[in-house]
């Protein structure tokens, strides 16, 4: 490759050398010399020799930005095959340069990138290695220079040892000296994590016990030591650039680097353990918890007795009132439990990892204890109903997580914890409850009948570990069973008895006690039963009968008591974990029991409409069960499907009954047709039932007294559903289906409406509203459609919508925005032109049909088509069917403004005619003749307009959702958005009239409020003070409430980004204004409570701009404070607090430098 002339790359070089550029332009000199080494247009050896001078001259700015251009260059050019001559000579220049202190940054720089280069494209020999390290050590000390030279040292000797270990293995003590020297003192968090880095190889590296690390164990430790725990001291403003958790994760390794710390560092950990500190608290478990597994049991046994007590102090002792702690008592509390959660963490490490030729010493360390055995005594001797504080309480929990971490860590500790206990305990429990006894006694006192709830909460502990040793054992578990006095044969020996008071427990339900005490007594009882339950096969100790009688218990409580509501759940819960745990672990006879007592009990719960139990437990009961396998769930649905399909032709007799198979179909469509598709197998489910569901509607002699009694809503959603689910074959059979059952029972002749859209209008008012009941669940149908579903007869099914759809029924227009959003796929079509023309001609009639008879029309509006003459029936339209036809237009917007079909236009353009309707009315003649009844219409046209945009820019669940396969199109919120606000901003700015404003606000607000916020945000300059208008001139109306909210929280989310922040502060007097209002919102919660946050967001903005406005603020957030709720309430406290700190202080600082500056004369400021 041709060379580039010296003429052309020189001047980068002299730019580099020169001080008095700019970085960005050094910076670019040094990308451009390494692009064309890197491309070889420009060789190392013309590139060095052309530098020479900059490299040698005596003046030692010029050298050390020519020597630093050469290291800036090796480093940008370390994926480039080098030979070993040109690596030699570049390494014999940099290590020589590292002798030169008033260059050295740009050696350090040369000397990284050497060692940082790959083997396959050339690297640094060891001997050069060694020669680099030994001139570090000889002529670079590294405290002594800035942090970011002190950073490259620390890179270079981390990289050497990292990768060239064989350079320095031979080395003598000097390299350890002169680290410790290096580390000494320093204090930057990056040279920081590096020197951790260095120590923790370094260490390894001379591992041998006659080595360097043992001799230098104490002086290293003695250094790392100064820096535990790890805390940064820096300001909030400070760019520190490491987070405390990574350079205490560095600490941390380093401790654990060699077995030869241990006898400084567990000391030091155990003693800072008695810091007041929660972050040297937790520091230290954690560094304990890894030096155990490090350092080895033989180092660590001589520790045992020094780390029970502290962690037993931890674990039985430590309050939060004993930390240390500058936020509220949460956080305190928070502190505390991660603290005691840690220490559990660090015992079970101690437990498992700290062995001895005696492997007892630990276990009796702990289960001698006096305090252990004192504790175990007060809990199993007293006879109460439940601990009588919650310091006992406490005590008693951690108690069973120290017995439980001993017997979860090995079989022979689970044997050693069940000889010394479990016995004794299980005895306990059986003679304070009498087990011959049908009744238990659980209050508090000294009767002879009070269950011990520490002996049974102890109990269920060691029960959980044992289980937790048997699933760990597997394959060696046999021999355990064999094993005299095994924890096995313990268990099986007290099994019986054990289960008969788990099982005596549940029976609690009427006795005169407080329900806390209830529900401690039974969680315990209902968790044994589970974990016996939930043995692994190959030790499992229940046998069928065993098994069965758990089973019955629980079933029993599930299907008899559910006024007990806390029993009722648990033993829901545990029957489906049982079930959960028997199908994952294919034990197939316990599963055909589950099937047998469970399943065959619960599932038919759900068909009958007369039993006692509530129908939402019923339906509870039944999902939950069906959760525990795809198997269980179709049983599931396959009975609801029977119960409605059952009951659906009964739904005349009664309400009840409607509303029963009202409930049956919502569960089934909202849980188990969701939970079912994630799960598979779902499809011929929903096509055998939605087949079913037509058959039954087929044979529903008084289908309109289903609409009436409120179960065709909910037939509709559950037909969505089902024919969401199921795939294009299906569908097509679905559609064919209701079709057939529509064609036979509709009473409007169809035919005629097989190829003409003109004979519609005559058919509007000839349906019954059994057809109109018909054609609402044929549009359900077309609505979970997918768009490559075939459907027949097309021009037919439009044209039946149409009818009803300007007969004011909603769902027609649902069918409607389907078939248009999604193309619905049919030959009747080869192009879309013509469906396009179909739209035209029905977005004509309903413009015509809405605006009869109004101002608009009146005064020759555009909108109406030549036709009008003929629709003279239409004109007496009452304005309810009028406002219902423009709701439906909306949504037919709304399935074209998803797809991105430009015919929204039309639809937009005609709703905002109609939103200005109120002000066409004010300039008709009060005399001309039915002017009041037109004012009327227009008033409600308006509005409905106003509404329309909400529909069109929300997301809906009914229909045009990816639930049910709408077409939507990336950012079609934006975009409309982005069309209308210029159009509404104008509308609003040219109309006077208050009325009519507010119908635009009103539209305005719905757009904006759906909107995507980073859109709002982007046009805020332009909108952000007609939205507050608009929240100032809603927030009168109540029905505008949830409009205000989102309005409000769109607001929020403006405070919360720059560039709204800019806005909002331009504006801030009028924002605060109308937010003081929002504070006092009678008709909204949230609404006041979003406005005290808005307050608290707005107390960062700068001092200059809002503190004016601090009085106004704090009268709002003090006039809160006596809200009705306390959520409110709570808000005000922080929003006051909030500004009362920001400005109250920050006032008083700059009020005393004014005072301060007047001692100053004016000119005079020496």
């Amino acid at each position: 490759m041709a060379k580039v002339p010296a003429g052309d790359w020189v001047p980068y070089v002299e730019a580099f050398v020169d001080v008095s550029r700019s970085p960005a332009e050094q910076s670019a000199s040094v990308d451009a010399l390494a692009a064309l080494v890197n491309k070889d247009k420009l060789t190392l050896f013309d590139l060095v020799s052309k530098m020479d001078m900059y490299l040698t001259t005596t003046d030692h700015i010029v050298r050390s930005r020519g020597i630093m251009l050469l290291g800036e260059i090796m480093s940008q050019i370390s994926l480039k095959l080098l030979d070993v001559n040109a690596i030699t000579t570049l390494s014999d220049f940099f290590i020589s340069r590292l002798s030169d202190w008033q260059a050295l940054r740009g050696a350090l720089v040369g000397c990284l990138a050497l060692l940082q280069r790959e083997p396959s494209v050339g690297t640094i020999m060891i001997a050069d290695v060694k020669r680099l390290v030994e001139s570090l050590i000889d002529n670079v000390p590294v405290q002594s220079l800035a942090a970011a030279d002190r950073k490259l040292c620390f890179q270079i000797i981390c990289c050497v040892l990292d990768h060239y270990p064989e350079a320095v293995k031979t080395m003598d003590d000097e390299l350890l000296i002169w680290i410790c020297q290096s580390i000494d003192e320093e204090k930057d968090p990056e040279c920081l994590k590096l020197s951790f880095h260095l120590v923790e190889v370094v260490m390894k590296l001379f591992s041998d016990p006659s080595g360097l690390a043992s001799q230098f164990a104490s002086d290293l430790f003695e250094l790392l030591s100064k820096y535990f725990p790890v805390y940064f001291t820096h300001g909030v403003g400070d760019n520190v650039g490491l987070p405390r958790d990574e350079l205490s994760r560095a600490l941390m390794h380093a401790f654990c680097a060699t077995p030869y710390f241990e006898p400084f560092a567990i000391p030091l950990l155990l003693d800072k353990l008695s810091s007041s500190l929660p972050l040297a608290k937790l520091d230290s478990l954690k560094y304990l918890d890894n030096c155990i597994r490090c350092y080895g049991a033989d180092r660590m046994v001589s520790h045992t007795s020094a780390i029970w007590f502290k962690l037993k102090e931890v674990i039985f002792s430590l309050s939060s009132d004993q930390l240390l702690s500058t936020g509220s008592p949460k956080d305190a509390e928070k502190n505390k439990n991660q603290i005691v959660s840690e220490a559990k963490n660090c015992l079970r490490t101690a437990v498992t990892c700290i062995h001895s030729t005696d492997r007892d010493i630990f276990i009796n360390l702990i289960l001698l204890d006096e305090d252990i055995v004192n504790n175990i005594h007060s809990v199993t001797t007293e006879e109460k109903s439940i601990c009588r504080s919650s310091h006992d309480l406490n005590q008693l929990q951690a108690l069973g997580s120290v017995i439980s971490i001993i017997a979860e860590s090995s079989t022979y500790f689970c044997t050693r914890v069940f000889q010394v206990h479990f016995a004794r305990l299980v005895d306990i429990l059986g003679s304070s409850a009498g087990f011959k006894s049908q009744h238990l006694n659980i209050c508090n006192g000294s009767s002879s009948a009070a269950i011990n709830y520490g002996a049974l909460y102890l109990s269920v502990q060691m029960l959980s570990s044992c289980r937790e040793v048997a699933v760990a054992s597997r394959g060696d578990f046999p021999p355990v069973k064999s094993e005299k006095e095994s924890w096995w044969l313990i268990l099986e020996e007290k099994l019986d008895p054990f289960i008969h008071l788990l099982g005596k427990l549940l029976s609690i339900d009427s006795q005169p006690i407080q329900s806390a005490v209830t529900q401690k007594y039974v969680s315990c009882a209902v968790k044994g039963l589970l974990i016996l339950t939930t043995f692994p096969e190959h030790c499992s100790l229940l046998l069928a009968n065993a098994y069965e009688d758990i089973l019955l218990m629980l079933t029993s409580v599930v299907a008899r008591k559910y006024e007990n509501i806390h029993l009722w759940r648990l033993s829901l819960e545990t029957l489906t974990s049982i079930g959960k745990f028997t199908v994952e672990s294919h034990a197939s006879k316990k599963e055909m029991i589950y099937n047998r007592i469970v399943v065959d009990k619960i599932i038919p719960l759900a068909k009958s409409c007369d039993t006692s139990m509530p129908l939402n437990l019923r339906l509870e009961a039944c999902f939950e069960i069906g959760t525990t396998g795809v198997s269980y769930m179709l049983r599931v649905a396959r009975s609801l499907e029977e119960a409605v399909i059952t009951n659906i032709s009964q739904v005349n007799e009664g309400m009840e009954c409607a509303e029963y198979v009202a409930h049956l179909i919502d569960c089934y469509s909202s849980q188990l047709l969701p939970w079912l598709f994630t799960s598979g197998g779902v499809n011929e489910l929903a096509l055998s039932f939605a087949m079913h569901l037509w058959d039954e509607i087929r044979n529903v002699a008084t289908l309109d007294r289903i609409r009436s009694q409120g179960l065709l809503d909910s037939l509709m959603m559950g037909m969505k559903f089902l024919v969401g689910v199921c795939t294009e074959e299906q569908q097509s059979l679905i559609v064919q289906k209701a079709c057939s059952i529509i064609s036979s029972m509709l009473s409007l002749p169809l035919k005629s409406m097989m190829h003409d859209l003109s004979s519609v209008e005559e058919l509007v008012p000839a349906h019954s509203i059994q057809d109109t009941a018909l054609v609402c669940l044929l549009s359900s149908v077309i609505v979970g459609l997918r768009p490559q579903t075939p459907v027949p007869d097309m021009i037919m099914m439009i044209n039946l919508f149409w009818v009803f759809l300007l007969n004011g029924q909603i769902p027609a227009a649902h069918a409607l925005a389907s078939i248009f959003n999604k193309y619905l796929h049919n030959s009747e079509f080869s192009d879309e032109n013509k469906l396009d023309k179909i739209l035209d001609v029905i977005l004509g009639r309903c413009f015509s049909v809405v605006l009869a008879s109004s101002t608009l029309k009146m005064s020759h509006s555009s909108a109406a088509t030549s036709d009008d003459a003929n629709c003279s029936g239409s004109m007496s339209a009452s304005i309810c069917l009028r406002i219902d036809i423009l709701c439906g237009l909306a949504w037919i917007g709304k399935g074209l403004l998803m797809r991105g079909d430009e015919k929204v236009k039309d639809i937009s353009m005609f709703l905002l005619k109609c939103l200005v309707l109120n002000q066409i009315s004010v300039d008709i003649p009060p005399h001309q003749e039915e002017h009041s009844d037109n004012v009327s219409l227009d008033a409600s046209l308006a509005t409905s307009a106003a509404d329309a945009f909400h529909v069109m820019m929300s997301d809906s669940e009914v229909c045009l959702n990816k639930k049910f396969h709408a077409r939507i199109k990336l950012l079609y919120k934006q975009r409309f958005f982005s069309i209308l606000m210029p159009i509404f901003l104008s509308k609003i700015k040219e109309t006077p009239a208050m009325t009519a404003k507010l119908v635009l606000y009103r539209a305005f607000g719905h757009i904006i409020s759906n909107a995507p916020v980073s859109a709002v945000i982007t046009e805020a300059h332009q909108i952000l003070l007609v939205m507050v208008d608009i929240l100032a001139k809603l927030s009168v109306d109540i029905q505008d409430k949830d409009l205000v909210y989102s309005l409000l929280l769109v607001l929020s989310g403006m405070l919360m980004d720059d560039k709204g922040k800019e806005c909002v502060l331009e504006n801030i007097h009028i924002i605060v204004s109308v937010l003081t209002q929002l504070v006092s919102y009678p008709h909204m919660m949230v609404v006041r409570e979003t406005a005290l946050q808005c307050f608290v967001a707005m107390s960062s903005f700068p001092h200059s701009k809002v503190y004016r406005m601090r009085p106004q603020v704090l009268r709002a957030a003090i006039k809160a404070l006596d809200d009705k709720k306390r959520t409110v309430r709570q808000e005000a406290v922080r929003c006051r607090q909030t500004w009362y700190e920001n400005y109250v202080l920050l006032g008083v600082g700059n009020l005393a430098l004014w005072a301060l500056s007047s001692y100053f004369p004016v000119g005079n400021h020496h």
